[in-house]
């Protein structure tokens, strides 16, 4: 059990004072969007589709995980304990990677024993976890809220580099990335949204090319991309709709 910090126990007082406590919610931060959770299944063996790597809030819930749990004073010096909201959740092999909002940390979960294994934890100067994938290695690739870059930790969520760079003049650059994934050639796809198409970088931060301009270009939303043989991005008006492309 975890503390709240200043910002997250202020929220939660307006919270009581405006809702009473039966309406409390799950604590988020303001300006965050809405969790990003996709649609693919768990087999009965417990594990998800060899493509894609996204979970569903159901899915996890399903499994049993407990979220973390922090405190809160009412103004009333009421002291009540509420869960922190799933915000994604991704399947690596065997491993369980969960990102609850307002923490800086990724937990870290044996898909089989459904056991904590441990946690990658970053510092809170990167700013607000909006997407990340893990390679094989274990490094995790993070996008961050008001940054332009790809942020690349190690597997014990120590900082090694930044990779792309903010800008709409060259195709290396980043304007806006809102989500990625990382495919069987260990190559980090961007959805960049400013450019309207998938960016497409090695984890030493060489360019590799740019693709899906023409079919993603006219979408209102992209909501999340997946996947490792075959690149899959799920958006549209009703953020319901698949496109596919190829790994080259």
């Amino acid at each position: 059990m975890q503390k709240g910090s200043p910002v997250e126990l202020d929220q939660q007082r307006r919270q009581i004072i405006g809702t009473g406590l039966a309406a409390l919610g799950v604590a988020s931060v303001a300006g965050l969007s809405a969790p990003v959770f996709a649609s693919n299944q768990l087999s009965t063996e417990g594990t998800a589709q060899d493509n894609c790597s996204r979970l569903t809030e159901h899915q996890i819930a399903s499994l049993g995980i407990n979220a973390p749990t922090f405190t809160v004073e009412t103004p009333e010096g009421e002291t009540l304990t509420l869960t922190r909201q799933l915000r994604m959740a991704r399947r690596y092999q065997d491993l369980l990677y969960l990102s609850y909002q307002n923490e800086s940390s990724i937990h870290v979960y044996d898909l089989v024993s459904l056991q904590p294994r441990f946690e990658i934890p970053f510092s809170d100067q990167l700013g607000i976890l909006k997407d990340f994938a893990v390679s094989e290695s274990g490094d995790v690739f993070v996008l961050f809220t008001g940054q332009h870059t790809i942020t690349h930790l190690s597997s014990n969520g120590a900082f090694v580099q930044t990779i792309g760079e903010f800008g709409i003049d060259k195709p290396q650059q980043l304007n806006g990335p809102g989500s990625l994934t990382i495919d069987s050639l260990g190559n980090i796809h961007v959805w960049d949204t400013g450019a309207r198409q998938i960016k497409v970088f090695t984890p030493d931060n060489q360019f590799v090319r740019q693709y899906g301009r023409a079919r993603l270009s006219p979408l209102q939303m992209v909501k999340s991309i997946d996947g490792r043989d075959q690149i899959e991005v799920t958006g549209g008006l009703s953020g319901e709709n698949t496109w596919k492309f190829a790994v080259l």
